[in-house]
């Protein structure tokens, strides 16, 4: 089986961003002309649709009935944020949490979609399944700015600034050195990879292209990815080469991976 769910959110009231729709429609594309996936078990959530409990309920869809063999892939190109989290029994900030952010997301936790989320539905899928996720999106607090960048393209970050009091929690867990969670450490038996956008202290960028509104990250991606060697090879090479494609575009981004070396050793959903 092959299996994708593709979120891309534009329309964040007084947010907005432009090229996260364009984002996952091409990766759409890509899936199922070069990489074989059926148009039918690809599917779509944009904009207004792409609510919290549909995002849950879609990737509920995504890992439901996978067996070993199984190809899966999630993309979600809006905006992220890093939050701090809290310990149940003393209610001390105890960590910082990397989140997306839903369209109606509120920066409460009935609205954001947590590490947390994430490790109780992925961590449901069987050894053997192959799961490729991008996140092209930030993962930073207020606190933390990008270095300007000599002759940079003019691009939106993708990050959304916390209230004031939220903002002081973030800077309680940085001040106390406590690190952000990646959103898949919480499943390290997973057969999985991450591509993100940058590196937690960073803004991915929401840009254009040819007149035409991308994210940075997947833009560059998709031109790694169509290249002739682009599908042969492993994950490991391509994110590098990624790096590099950005560096040279002005971009000041890092794209990063994580997941299991199963994966990241392995070609763009190839067959394990």
């Amino acid at each position: 089986m092959n299996r994708a769910l593709l979120v891309g959110i534009n329309a964040y009231p007084g947010n907005e961003l432009s090229g996260c729709v364009n984002d996952i429609t091409d990766m759409a594309n890509f899936l199922v002309e070069r990489c074989h996936f059926a148009s039918s078990q690809v599917r779509l959530l944009t904009d207004g649709r792409a609510t919290t409990d549909a995002i849950v309920k879609r990737l509920e869809w995504l890992v439901s009935g996978a067996k070993k063999g199984d190809r899966l892939f999630f993309h979600y190109s809006g905006h992220g944020a890093q939050v701090a989290s809290r310990d149940p029994k003393s209610q001390e900030v105890d960590g910082l949490d990397e989140v997306i952010c839903p369209v109606d997301f509120d920066w409460s936790d009935a609205r954001m979609v947590r590490d947390n989320d994430f490790a109780r539905i992925f961590g449901k899928l069987p050894k053997g399944v192959e799961f490729v996720w991008v996140s092209d999106s930030c993962h930073s607090g207020d606190l933390w700015r990008e270095m300007p960048v000599p002759n940079a393209p003019v691009s939106k970050p993708k990050r959304l600034l916390p209230p004031a009091d939220l903002a002081w929690r973030v800077r309680v867990a940085h001040d106390s050195s406590i690190k952000a969670r990646p959103l898949l450490s919480s499943v390290p038996a997973l057969n999985g990879a991450l591509i993100s956008g940058c590196r937690s202290n960073q803004t991915s960028s929401d840009a254009s292209f040819n007149n035409r509104p991308n994210g940075a990250l997947t833009y560059y991606l998709l031109r790694a990815l169509e290249a002739p060697q682009g599908l042969r090879e492993p994950l490991s090479d391509v994110v590098p080469a990624l790096r590099s494609a950005l560096r040279r575009g002005g971009y000041s981004q890092v794209p990063q991976i994580e997941g299991s070396g199963t994966v990241t050793s392995q070609p763009f959903l190839a067959k394990l």
